[in-house]
């Protein structure tokens, strides 16, 4: 009786320890999320969601990574400092989360950053990098839009190819928008052009820039300048070309990749009607060419998308199915157990990875995934995005 007993219990320990080690091998791969779901970030971080959850759904429909699932945990920072770096301590509190996607805003990736680094887990930033984020060389933070360099360069290129010469800059105050500014007169007059920066700069509340706008048109009227650079993103670029317009002033305006967002026509009207900028491929991917992988790759995401949300899929869209693709690839990368380290390192090894947006590529020395090859010109016209070619530019 004795020996059945013991027998019994030896059986349920050893039934028991396979079943923990089964669920251990099947437990999901966690992903923290920190974004700005309110605020004045919140319809663009509702589409990265969205775009997010349709990608996780789709791999893990297929079975998962490795038999394991993928699991999106979501944090809302509310477009606060002091939020986001709260999220994020979280997440790198949960042994089972092995990377954070977010923030969104640029202003908030600084923070998040430093505790990443402390903390030694990859954080995964939309916003582009800029100069200063760079100049600490960190190790854990990866962004993957186009950064404020490529950006400056394909902006100095149309305006090149349009033959401007003279062009006045108004930028938004916060970091990135400065630095996109000061690298657009940087390389601009390395080519020749002569760049004017206004004191006057703007805020991302802000709703009416016609006061600081009012005191540029002596210098725009003085100089001759040939073209208006609105050098800002997300609702404040129509509202700078709505009231640029409303003043009567009718020379060409030129936009940052940001004016790529699916809302801006919509929030800006006619007032955007030949606005110009250096755009991601999903903005215009019907008019890629045919032998650019991003072209395919949008179509059918576009078409999964348009099933699941009844909208065109467009550039923010693109960045979530577009993360979610690299963290799929550099798991799959992995030799070994998936972990902080062994992820990290994967992504940083990432090469030629086929997105929306184009080609990813990190390495130990850049944690900018995509390069100026992944810019193409546009232009707002009919109230709809189109490409235009310069040869020689392109």
């Amino acid at each position: 009786m004795r020996k059945s007993a013991l027998s019994f219990i030896f059986i349920f320990i050893f039934a028991l320890s396979l079943s923990l080690s089964y669920s251990a091998e099947k437990s999901p791969y966690k992903i923290g999320v920190n974004f700005e779901l309110t605020g004045p970030w919140a319809e663009i971080t509702k589409t990265l969601r969205n775009a997010m959850v349709l990608e996780v759904e789709r791999i893990n429909q297929r079975g998962g990574i490795n038999g394991k699932p993928l699991e999106l945990i979501f944090e809302d920072n509310g477009f606060e400092a002091g939020r986001a770096a709260a999220n994020m301590t979280k997440f790198t509190k949960d042994p089972e989360v092995f990377l954070v996607v977010g923030p969104f805003e640029d202003t908030l990736q600084a923070t998040t950053r430093a505790i990443a680094e402390r903390e030694k887990i990859t954080n995964i930033i939309v916003c582009p990098s800029n100069r200063v984020l760079r100049e600490m060389k960190q190790r854990w933070a990866f962004n993957i839009a186009h950064n404020d360099i490529i950006v400056s360069e394909k902006l100095v290129d149309l305006s090149l190819a349009r033959k401007y010469k003279k062009i006045l800059v108004f930028h938004a105050a916060h970091p990135l928008a400065q630095t996109l500014a000061e690298y657009y007169k940087r390389f601009g007059e390395e080519k020749g052009l002569k760049v004017f920066i206004s004191p006057e700069t703007h805020k991302h509340t802000d709703i009416d820039m016609t006061p600081q706008l009012i005191k540029m048109k002596p210098i725009i009227e003085k100089e001759k300048i040939d073209a208006f650079y609105a050098c800002t993103s997300g609702p404040p670029g129509p509202i700078v070309c709505k009231n640029f317009r409303a003043l009567g002033i009718k020379i060409p305006i030129l936009g940052t990749h940001a004016f790529g967002f699916g809302f801006i026509i919509a929030l800006g009207g006619e007032a955007m009607e030949g606005v110009e900028f250096p755009g991601a491929k999903p903005v215009v991917f019907d008019q890629l060419d045919e032998n650019d992988p991003a072209k395919s790759i949008n179509i059918e995401f576009d078409k999964r998308w348009r099933e699941r949300y009844g909208t065109p899929s467009d550039q923010i869209a693109g960045y979530g199915h577009d993360i979610i693709g690299l963290i799929e690839d550099s798991i799959k990368r992995v030799k070994g157990k998936v972990t902080r380290e062994t992820f990290r390192d994967a992504l940083e090894n990432t090469k030629g990875f086929k997105g929306t947006h184009g080609l990813y590529s990190f390495g130990p020395a850049e944690h900018d995934g995509l390069s100026k090859k992944d810019l193409v010109f546009v232009r707002i016209e009919g109230g709809k995005f189109k490409r235009i070619r310069f040869p020689g530019f392109e």
